[in-house]
């Protein structure tokens, strides 16, 4: 009788170690994302979109991340690349972040008036042409690559506009296959550069000769605005490059 009870509280105990303690276990997740965008969802509390390796683009609640000395808040900001530990009970409802640390800050972006501007329109780009929940690293590795690039790079603009083709391309929006398609007034050369900037790499953006940056991204940014409805950072660029240099010496 005594063994028999044993045996019956130790399937009991098995029953629950299974059914709430391994189950509870399958609601945590360690995910690596790179930080698109983050905002104030209440008082205290941050919502940032990832673009996650593991889910694709996903959005995200950081608890208490905008009290001051927040510990998750370095590891949440946008143009950061993190690795989460992540509460989510269902892949279409959103995460709660748990823990967070930095893989790599993008420091020397954030710092740049010029180059932190193009990262947050590389990432502005990343996000509205990109699903949620649905993973491609080809897009990861493209949106860590730029912010990697733009470092560095002496052609800040053309690196862009290159990431903008690679990117539209893997997302079925390929600006080349506009261009033969629609009557658009743009000479071969310009065509035959796109394409260019297509196919290169991130290290042979700078090596490039005769490209028309200016002629190229106005072409291209008249080609987003088609898809996408409110201004994007664009707009803002040509403030930023009148005054740029007068904001910095203003904050220095």
């Amino acid at each position: 009788m005594v063994e028999i009870k044993a045996m019956g509280l130790f399937l009991l105990c098995q029953f629950i170690w299974d059914k709430f303690v391994r189950g509870l276990s399958k609601l945590y997740y360690m995910i690596k994302g790179l930080v698109l965008n983050a905002k104030t969802q209440s008082e205290h509390d941050k919502l940032i979109t990832l673009y996650s390796y593991e889910w694709g683009k996903i959005q995200a609640i950081v608890p208490s991340a905008k009290k001051i000395a927040a510990k998750l808040s370095s590891a949440t900001e946008p143009l950061t690349e993190s690795e989460f530990l992540v509460f989510n009970t269902h892949f279409a409802m959103r995460s709660k972040v748990i823990g967070a640390s930095i893989i790599k800050n993008n420091m020397r972006i954030k710092t740049d008036l010029n180059k932190n501007s193009y990262a947050l329109y590389a990432a502005e780009i990343s996000d509205k042409f990109t699903p949620f929940n649905l993973e491609n690293s080809k897009k990861y590795d493209l949106i860590a690559r730029i912010w990697e690039i733009l470092e560095t790079c002496k052609y800040s603009k053309r690196a862009l506009i290159a990431f903008i083709l690679r990117f539209l391309k893997l997302s079925g929006y390929a600006f080349s296959d506009y261009l033969q398609r629609a009557n658009t007034f743009v000479s071969e050369d310009i065509k035959n550069t796109i394409k260019r900037l297509s196919s290169c790499s991130g290290d042979e953006v700078d090596c490039m000769c005769g490209v028309e940056d200016e002629q190229i991204w106005n072409c291209l940014e008249s080609y987003l605005t088609n898809y996408i409805p409110r201004p994007l950072l664009s707009v803002f660029f040509k403030k930023i490059g009148r005054y740029g240099n007068y904001f910095m010496h203003k904050i220095l």
